[in-house]
């Protein structure tokens, strides 16, 4: 059904697979950190201990979001610019 040429069609579902699976890791890695502050959290209000910002504040969260987003952004640029080169 496509219209487009099987090579073109390949590297774009390549390319797309690749978004797919920097997504998942940046999202696993998410569940991670989240468990890991909560983990650390009950700990140290276990032991009486009150830290402030023992949470991260939305600003500190969207400031790494930003760091690994532009990343992502800057990693795709590269791959678009090689496979746009070849075709």
């Amino acid at each position: 059904d496509s219209k487009l040429p099987s090579s073109v069609r390949n590297t774009l579902l390549e390319l797309f697979g690749q978004i797919e699976r920097e997504f998942e890791n940046l999202y696993i890695e998410n569940l991670e950190l989240r468990r890991e502050v909560e983990t650390l959290n009950e700990r140290l209000a276990a032991e009486g201990q009150v830290v402030d910002g023992a949470e991260l504040s939305k600003g500190q969260l969207k400031t790494k979001a930003s760091h690994s987003t532009s990343q992502l952004s800057q990693k795709l640029k590269t791959t678009y610019k090689a496979s746009t080169s070849k075709v």
